[in-house]
């Protein structure tokens, strides 16, 4: 199956897009960073991003840094981040990467490598790098995951869908080994005030499928109110091997973040299809993401 799209667009909302250079590639155990002093002095021109000469004496920030999320299972992607987003002792965890090679779609085991870069939000006016840049050591790795013993190194079945949005008041279907699993989207489009530009508002997922004989109905997410901004599914494919595809969304409500999720269909509850297990917030740079950046493809 193709890569949707609308997963590169995510990636690139949560990340920022420059790649880095040999100056910044410092060895940074991002868990065994030493501690620097934060209160360093201002560069001359706070506005003016820093050359790669000087980025060689900038040193590696690590004070802060976010805890390990309490959920068993954790997920995450390549990109440039914040450095708050990226937690402690990531890149020490046995990672299963999701990649796609040619047009199969395979679990491997994967490391994480965690380098420090410039960030141009948080850094600028200081002689540091906040930024934190997450690479595996696979190509085209679309979700790294861990905490999950039903993953194993094998091929991945895979589904094919129509489309990555999907509007208010329509739905998708998923076909998977014989079954129909169809994820429905309600909501409002309401047209902004004074613009020819509509948002979304009350919006959900839900999805329908057939579990052991029974015809199972559940919601996934809802949000209220949303800002340039709207679900995207972005790759269906069994995981856990049950016979149930599982799913890889971005749920983010603003167009400035992202929310990557992964849904489980092993884990469920009695009487459910899925079960959030993991999800990765991001805020991407406001230089890389706006409204306009979500056009679909």
């Amino acid at each position: 199956m193709r890569i949707p799209a609308i997963l590169f667009l995510a990636l690139s909302m949560a990340a920022c897009n420059n790649s880095p250079d040999q100056s910044q590639a410092d060895k940074t155990d991002h868990t065994h960073l030493l501690v620097t002093d934060t209160s360093l002095v201002e560069a001359p021109d706070s506005a003016t991003q820093p050359t790669d000469d000087e980025l060689q004496h900038y040193a590696p920030d690590t004070t802060g840094l976010s805890p390990e999320p309490n959920t068993a299972a954790k997920i995450m992607i390549e990109g440039r981040f914040h450095k708050h987003e990226v937690w402690q002792g990531a890149e020490q965890k046995s990672w299963m990467a999701l990649v796609q090679e040619d047009s199969v779609f395979r679990l491997l085991p994967s490391h994480l490598q965690v380098s420090p870069f410039f960030d141009p939000v948080y850094d600028k006016g200081r002689q540091v790098r906040s930024g934190r840049e997450v690479r595996g050591e696979l190509p085209n790795t679309l979700l790294f995951m861990t905490g999950i013993a039903k993953l194993q190194p094998t091929e991945v079945d895979t589904v094919s869908y129509p489309s990555q949005v999907i509007l208010p008041n329509t739905a998708i279907d998923l076909r998977f080994k014989g079954k129909t699993y169809t994820l429905a989207a309600s909501g409002d489009s309401i047209q902004q005030e004074g613009s020819e530009s509509y948002s979304v508002q009350n919006y959900k997922w839900t999805v329908t499928g057939s579990k052991n004989g029974r015809r199972i109905s559940q919601e996934l997410a809802a949000d209220e109110n949303f800002e340039s901004a709207i679900y995207s599914l972005l790759w269906v494919g069994d995981l856990d091997r049950d016979g149930i595809p599982d799913l890889v969304a971005d749920l983010s409500n603003h167009y400035n973040s992202s929310k990557i999720t992964l849904f489980l269909s092993s884990t469920a509850e009695k009487g459910k299809l899925y079960r959030k297990v993991a999800d990765f917030k991001t805020d991407a740079y406001p230089e890389i993401a706006s409204p306009d950046s979500l056009a679909k493809p």
